[in-house]
């Protein structure tokens, strides 16, 4: 079952988008509500970059055509839940093949790649940074408060949002030291707590200049 915090009723029109029903009339055919029912579930998803318009398609009524819509790739995220559990066995069957040294290159590779892809990233203070590092911490699930001291800045979580990996290998958090670096373009040190209750605590620098 989906993992998404969306209502029952809006993850019904997200599925219904993905098996092909992409107008207004379709979807509340499908789904035995009212048009306009649909359209505020629709302007919502919009809103939020779960769907996107494509165009228009003929309705078979009269009046203007009716807009198409497809699913985003938050679209397809919210309705399923076997990514974590992919990313889960992905660490697993790496931590029985690799050594350490080889899966912390690999997880520093993914972090980078997914800074990469993650807007929003901060330049100035080091307070900035690190208040950047911690919204970015808590936007994948985490809860992050940051503590500035001088030249050091302490990021820590009451929890970490890739736990279960990190459960199974610790190297894992190299994954999220490496997105926070890239994203803010800071040095962090790791000081984590693993375990069976594993949390973030990052001490974060300026990095320095090469």
């Amino acid at each position: 079952m989906p993992t998404s915090l969306l209502p029952p009723s809006r993850l019904a029109v997200l599925d219904a988008v993905r098996r092909g029903l992409d107008s207004v009339n379709a979807l509340a055919a499908e789904l035995g509500v009212t048009d306009n029912a649909v359209r505020l579930h629709l302007l919502a998803l919009e809103r939020d970059a779960y769907v996107v318009r494509t165009g228009t398609r003929r309705s078979g009524r009269s009046g203007q055509p009716a807009a198409a819509y497809q699913l985003t790739d938050g679209g397809e995220l919210a309705l399923t839940s076997a990514y974590p559990l992919a990313l889960t066995a992905l660490v697993a069957a790496m931590s029985e093949r690799l050594e350490l040294r080889a899966r912390r290159a690999l997880y520093a590779d993914a972090g980078r790649r997914l800074a990469a892809q993650t807007p929003g990233g901060a330049h100035g203070s080091l307070a900035r940074r690190a208040d950047a590092c911690a919204a970015l911490i808590n936007t994948l699930g985490g809860s992050a408060t940051v503590e500035v001291k001088h030249d050091l800045a302490v990021i820590t979580g009451a929890g970490c949002p890739i736990a279960a990996a990190v459960r199974l290998d610790p190297g894992s958090c190299t994954l999220v030291k490496a997105l926070l670096e890239d994203h803010a373009g800071v040095r962090a040190l790791q000081r984590c707590e693993h375990g069976a209750h594993p949390h973030c605590r990052f001490h974060v620098t300026h990095r320095q200049r090469t």
